[in-house]
């Protein structure tokens, strides 16, 4: 399972029943809803992702105000 499932599903383990009943639906939106990826991105941007995936292994995030 990959990291970012783990994570998630810990969380819905901690909900109770009528919580997840909240999030039905927005969960059944997101599995069928086709992704749009960008593949145009600038240097910037890539730059930008490349960064937040180096701090996100290291436990930490890029704020958004950064970018």
């Amino acid at each position: 399972m990959s990291p970012i499932r783990q994570e998630v599903q810990g969380y819905i383990d901690l909900l109770p029943d009528m919580q997840l009943e909240a999030l039905k639906p927005i969960l059944t939106l997101l599995a069928n809803e086709i992704p749009v990826v960008e593949t145009d991105l600038t240097a910037e941007e890539k730059a930008a992702v490349r960064q937040g995936r180096a701090e996100y292994v290291k436990g930490g995030y890029v704020p958004l105000h950064g970018v």
